[in-house]
């Protein structure tokens, strides 16, 4: 009975202490364009995620578009990998993402490893303001999902959640890919709570 009460004493209070960064241990944070493999290149904005507007609606996220790349036998593959990017219950996540001569993306989300429901609802915009609902799913934090897209248009993503009994912030990674890849698992995002949350 003791052992019981003091491993979930234990469990509690390693629940509510905050996270570790690599930064408070010294180390070089590292950036969410370090540790891609070499062929494989970001185009989100560098700035993307920093100058909000309106909360929650975060615009068009990169100029370059996403698309495979091929210069002789090199093959560069242009991804979009946002940052880190917050979200809560009451305002859901808007972006817009450039594409160029592809014809099928793998989409996938990173969170930090807690409960919620994250539904993530992909538009295709035309030049002439229309838009179709290509994709629309409940989505579980690293499961890669495939969907067809039109070459050289513009997606509309919104990302929602219904978590409401957590008092973290919410973060997010959305992932638009060509192809399928890995990143390491420090790349992912931390939960952490400050003293104001």
């Amino acid at each position: 009975m003791l052992v019981r009460v003091i491993l979930s004493g234990f469990l509690i209070l390693s629940l509510l202490a905050p996270s570790a960064r690599a930064d408070e241990f010294g180390l070089a944070p590292k950036g969410y364009f370090d540790a891609l493999p070499s062929n494989i290149v970001n185009v989100a904005l560098p700035e993307f995620g920093n100058n909000l507007v309106i909360p929650g609606d975060y615009g068009l996220g990169n100029v370059t578009p996403v698309e495979e790349v091929f210069r002789g036998t090199e093959r560069v593959v242009r991804i979009f990998r946002s940052p880190e990017l917050r979200i809560s219950h009451k305002r859901p996540a808007e972006m817009q993402v450039l594409l160029g001569n592809v014809q099928g993306l793998y989409v996938w989300l990173n969170t930090p490893p807690m409960q919620g429901e994250w539904t993530l609802s992909i538009d295709l915009l035309y030049v002439d303001g229309s838009r179709k609902n290509i994709f629309g799913k409940k989505m579980k934090p690293g499961v890669r999902d495939f969907l067809y897209v039109e070459p050289h248009t513009r997606l509309a993503c919104h990302l929602s959640t219904k978590t409401t009994a957590v008092k973290v912030p919410m973060r997010f990674i959305l992932t638009l890919s060509p192809v399928m890849y890995a990143v390491w698992p420090d790349l992912l995002p931390m939960p952490e709570r400050s003293t104001f949350d």
